[in-house]
């Protein structure tokens, strides 16, 4: 596997939050024949991060190309769809990544997001309560993957456990007072 220094100073750049300059360093990496399969995945989440989701969707894609069956891409190319309002094809990609692995949270609270925009409450509150019986960090999952101001305030109204039937029985489970 042939490392480079462009995709160094690229995961440099994404960890500083430079995310235009980490895109050039993936790019110059990719194009000097590194391994394509290392570089997709940090490209698109460099992209996603600078509010770019076309392009984290086309990155997505080409690294879904190389591992098709890989659930943790397929969620990110989801939310990058539903961040950029693409809600049927960000749905195919959260239920794929949950067909591919049920045991992972992100993909249920990407698909409950999308449930709750198609004013699919029920669906979208029965997803959460999954993502929150295998756990999830909430505030991390809105802070990472919740980038446009839409969703984010759409994740919070999701997440809003006072209002929700299911965070009156979390809360009465919590405290002994359920059955």
């Amino acid at each position: 596997m042939k490392t480079n220094t462009a995709f160094a100073q690229g995961q440099r750049h994404f960890l500083r939050g430079e995310y235009a300059r980490s895109i050039m360093s993936f790019g110059t990496a990719l194009k000097s024949g590194m391994d394509a399969v290392k570089i997709h995945v940090p490209l698109g989440m460099a992209y996603f991060k600078n509010a770019q989701f076309p392009e984290a969707v086309d990155a997505f894609s080409h690294a879904l190309e190389l591992d098709p069956r890989n659930d943790h891409v397929l969620f990110l190319r989801g939310m990058a769809l539903f961040n950029n309002v693409e809600l049927d094809r960000a749905l195919d990609d959260f239920n794929l990544a949950l067909r591919f692995n049920p045991r992972r949270a992100a993909p249920y609270i990407g698909r409950s997001l999308v449930l709750r925009a198609m004013h699919r409450d029920a669906e979208a509150e029965y997803d959460l309560q999954s993502a929150l019986a295998i756990g999830i960090e909430v505030e991390l999952f809105i802070r990472e993957y919740c980038i446009t101001p839409h969703l984010h305030g759409l994740a919070l109204t999701l997440f809003d456990v006072e209002k929700a039937a299911w965070g009156r029985e979390l809360r009465a489970d919590r405290l002994g007072l359920a059955h």
